[in-house]
């Protein structure tokens, strides 16, 4: 039976002790393999081409260049890449910005290394994390989760108060079908609950209810 593949995780930032304990906290990790390590853009762009990270933890503020300016060289680069914010303190425009440009995560440094880790995980998965502490930033985000048609619609009978099985019955489908769904918003939005994915979308401007 093989065993499940690791997550390559890449660490750019250029303070020493930060990277240094970024990298100790992943390389601890049975699930993750650190590839790469980098203390500027430069050095970023030079190994993400040889090493082709799952996961790349990214401060927003480097020497050359700006944390968010190579999230959009990067993903330009290899589109299924995933990339992880980290950094000491950004506001709500801060935090849109890199998620305009690629961003799957957001985190301040000051989080515990679980949420990190979790936060890892789940970006791996193909989901999104928004920490709580980044969360009460970002009134200012416009962007959208990469949700698609269906999961907007049925994110749409969440907001409105709906059941699975009700939305089976609006949307025609079975009610395994909205379980699906729901389960995949969950993920996108980082969110653990149908109560915080309800919450978040109304944050984030998504699936805004029209009834009267």
């Amino acid at each position: 039976m093989n065993e499940p593949s690791k997550v390559r995780v890449m660490v750019v930032d250029d303070h020493p002790v930060v990277r240094a304990g970024l990298c100790a906290i992943v390389g601890y990790q049975e699930d993750m393999e650190l590839v790469g390590e980098a203390a500027s853009a430069a050095e970023a762009i030079d190994l993400f081409a040889s090493r082709a990270p799952d996961v790349t933890l990214v401060d927003l503020s480097l020497p050359d260049l700006s944390g968010i300016e190579l999230i959009a060289i990067l993903r330009a680069t290899s589109p299924v890449a995933r990339f992880l914010v980290l950094t000491a303190n950004a506001g709500g425009s801060e935090i849109a910005k890199a998620l305009q440009a690629g961003a799957h995560a957001y985190l301040f440094k000051n989080a515990p290394s679980e949420e990190l880790l979790n936060a890892i995980r789940m970006v791996f998965r193909g989901g999104r994390y928004l920490s709580p502490a980044a969360g009460r930033k970002a009134d200012e985000i416009s962007v959208h989760p990469d949700l698609t048609a269906r999961e907007l619609e049925v994110l749409k009978w969440l907001v409105r108060g709906h059941s699975n099985l009700q939305i089976a019955r609006e949307m025609a489908v079975t009610s395994d079908t909205v379980k699906f769904h729901v389960g995949n918003i969950l993920s996108k939005l980082g969110v653990t609950s149908r109560t915080k994915a309800v919450a978040l979308s109304h944050k984030l401007g998504l699936a805004q209810s029209d009834q009267r």
